[in-house]
């Protein structure tokens, strides 16, 4: 583990420590364990090594329809976006057919997802290959009411480095967690032509 990784990483474990023993009430240490095991891990879905066969062993669940295989059921699709057919060709989530094509200046935004303080990172697979500009990605940050409690600007995939399908970059916003955080959704927008997106998981505690 970096060293600059592994020091965010113990500031975040402190944090939580301090928060959940402040709010406990309980004396038994297994209430205790289980609090902060929910806290900073919570069990949001079965976790795969989806991205393995690329070098990354981390253990990542999917958000809701990650793979558009049920139409744009929990996005938010705006201007020129929309569920097409073509798969990433590795299919990691099975035999998928679908994918989200955003059109320049479309949006499309992930469904709500469950996340820990020591969240999120993300990855999905796109394709810049009729695109001319760059796919915008932004972290937006949900309290318990779905209130709005920040954006992260991620920052940009750029054309050049996906010619075709690609897995992406980790999308990694640990630093802009902000606290009360319950769940988390990925907003996507084509600044300049047609972007192809599939498959976007989760990877709830990813150390190294």
């Amino acid at each position: 583990m970096r060293p600059l990784r592994k020091s965010l990483v113990l500031l975040a474990l402190a944090s939580s420590l301090a928060a959940a023993l402040a709010v406990s009430a309980a004396p038994a240490q297994g209430g205790l364990i289980s609090g902060l095991t929910g806290i900073l891990v919570p069990s949001c879905s079965s976790t795969s090594q989806v991205f393995a066969p690329f070098g990354d062993n981390g253990w990542y669940y999917p958000v809701p329809n990650q793979g558009l295989e049920s139409g744009s059921t929990g996005w938010t699709l705006g201007g020129p976006a929309s569920v097409v057919l073509g798969n990433e060709p590795w299919k990691v989530s099975g035999n998928g057919s679908h994918a989200l094509s955003i059109g320049s200046g479309g949006t499309a935004t992930s469904a709500a997802t469950c996340i820990s303080l020591l969240s999120p990172h993300v990855r999905l697979f796109a394709d810049g290959t009729n695109a001319t500009g760059a796919l915008q990605v932004q972290v937006l940050f949900r309290g318990l009411t779905g209130n709005l409690l920040g954006v992260l600007n991620y920052g940009t995939f750029r054309p050049g480095d996906y010619p075709g399908w690609r897995p992406s970059a980790n999308i990694d916003s640990l630093l802009g967690l902000p606290l009360l955080t319950n769940a988390v959704q990925v907003k996507f927008t084509s600044l300049g032509g047609t972007w192809r997106i599939d498959d976007l998981y989760v990877d709830p505690l990813r150390m190294g």
